[in-house]
């Protein structure tokens, strides 16, 4: 029997993400440059910009393909620029799912749940931050 295995969409949309970010205004903004990931940067003082990728979970569409919801968390020392980046990490997940592929994953479609908001971190009170909710239809792998 073969086994079908969710995928990653953490480790898809970081790849995708790391990959797209510098080439579009965020040079600085890769998970080699530790200014992208699934945690808060715990350097002090923090990478003047960065952003953060989790997932709240989602569902199975069907037999092959998943529902996650990707939360993108964009941060900056000045408004726009998070915002900014916000916007650009929806857009960029986006591009890939029409573009057929997440990170290397087969990406159906994209939704946006929650545009780019203002919701500022308590724990990093230095920064700026925007939130986005996006779900992605992303075909699951065998093992």
């Amino acid at each position: 029997m073969e086994l079908l295995v969710p995928a990653d969409v953490e480790v898809a949309a970081l790849a995708e993400l790391s990959t797209m970010l510098p080439g579009n205004g965020f040079p600085g903004v890769t998970s080699a440059a530790e200014a992208l990931g699934t945690k808060i940067p715990t350097a002090d003082p923090k990478p003047a910009e960065f952003g953060r990728v989790l997932t709240t979970g989602g569902a199975g569409r069907d037999l092959v393909t998943d529902t996650p919801t990707l939360i993108l968390e964009g941060y900056a020392v000045t408004e726009q620029r998070a915002r900014d980046l916000c916007a650009l990490m929806v857009a960029i997940v986006e591009a890939a799912a029409r573009a057929g592929s997440l990170g290397g994953v087969t990406c159906y479609a994209a939704r946006v749940g929650s545009l780019p908001s203002n919701l500022p971190h308590p724990q990093v009170p230095t920064h700026f931050r925007f939130t986005a909710t996006v779900s992605v239809d992303l075909r699951r792998t065998t093992v």
